[in-house]
């Protein structure tokens, strides 16, 4: 059986109707308390912990939890409990997504286990990394099934089905990358909810209008070996806060390969109107052509409300 991530966890609806889907499934589930505050545990664990004690079937340190699995786990108290629809309430009233299971405010990482003990769906909430050992098949089936469930899957090899199945489900986090593009399909535009944008395409130069109607954006990290310039249009993304760019990125370098020389690159400019970014904290673009910056950005920069590197 192979492991199937996900793009992002579920969220809402889809959280919930996994969660049913789980408990069916599997006949026991896991939390950690990582116990990093002796005197006084959390609200928001000691709250999940009391209303699961009537389902719980034992706890374990992390070195009996290796020694059952052969695993490695990190420090803290690991509780296994029963899976039933009453257990599966509580953990669908106390989250709203699979993150929301993120020590201090709640126990980590909510995993759902087999009869050998072994997970069938994991969850590493601080690294943001869901999913579940079944076959692409079952992953696709699921998908079918339950609208926001948005699955790794071979089929996003190609751009236009990642795009479709993005769009389908409504993701709020997506990666674009190594589909050797030289452009970004329009439809992006129809990502609403997309909040985390990553581009990594060697031979894209321009970024399209349509990206910049996604004004949910937080966070845009774009990898190319050299692009053009940033559109003014970048000042319609008031939510974002991190803008990352990096030129000179090649996806796979040949033998003997070398970035053109920086000042040869298209990108030589930063537009004023990125000083419209009221919520911007990080601003980083390497390896570029910029040699004059404009006096918004200055003033983001000593105002100490923005993280400026443009080496």
């Amino acid at each position: 059986m192979l492991t199937v991530s996900f793009h992002t966890d579920p969220r809402g609806t889809a959280y919930e109707q996994l969660i049913d889907e789980l408990i069916e499934k599997t006949d026991r589930f896991l939390l950690v308390d990582r116990g990093r505050y002796n005197e006084d545990e959390p609200p928001g664990v000691s709250k999940v912990l009391r209303r699961l004690q009537p389902y719980l079937i034992e706890s374990c340190t992390m070195e009996e939890m290796m020694m059952q699995s052969g695993a490695m786990y990190s420090e803290g108290i690991y509780y296994i409990y029963r899976c039933t629809q009453e257990s599966g309430q509580i953990l669908k009233e106390e989250a709203k997504r699979f993150h929301d299971w993120l020590y201090p405010s709640l126990p980590d990482d909510l995993c759902f286990l087999k009869e050998d003990g072994s997970d069938y769906f994991f969850s590493v909430a601080h690294e943001n990394i869901y999913g579940m050992h079944i076959t692409q098949e079952e992953a696709s089936e699921l998908m079918e099934r339950i609208t926001g469930l948005f699955f790794d899957l071979h089929r996003h090899r190609d751009v236009q089905c990642l795009l479709n199945d993005a769009i389908k489900h409504q993701t709020d986090i997506l990666n674009i990358s190594s589909h050797g593009l030289t452009e970004i399909p329009e439809m992006i535009r129809e990502l609403k909810h997309l909040k985390q944008l990553t581009i990594f395409e060697q031979d894209l130069y321009t970024l399209p209008p349509a990206l910049f109607e996604l004004t949910s954006l937080e966070r845009v990290e774009i990898m190319t070996l050299d692009l053009e310039c940033i559109p003014g249009d970048i000042g319609k993304l008031k939510e974002l806060r991190e803008l990352r760019i990096y030129c000179g990125s090649p996806f796979a370098s040949v033998p003997g390969w070398r970035p053109k020389p920086q000042s040869e690159l298209g990108l030589k400019c930063i537009p004023p109107e990125i000083g419209e970014l009221s919520n911007l904290k990080y601003l980083e673009i390497v390896y570029s052509g910029i040699r004059e910056f404009p006096s918004e950005l200055v003033k983001l920069k000593t105002s100490g409300h923005c993280w400026l590197r443009i080496p």
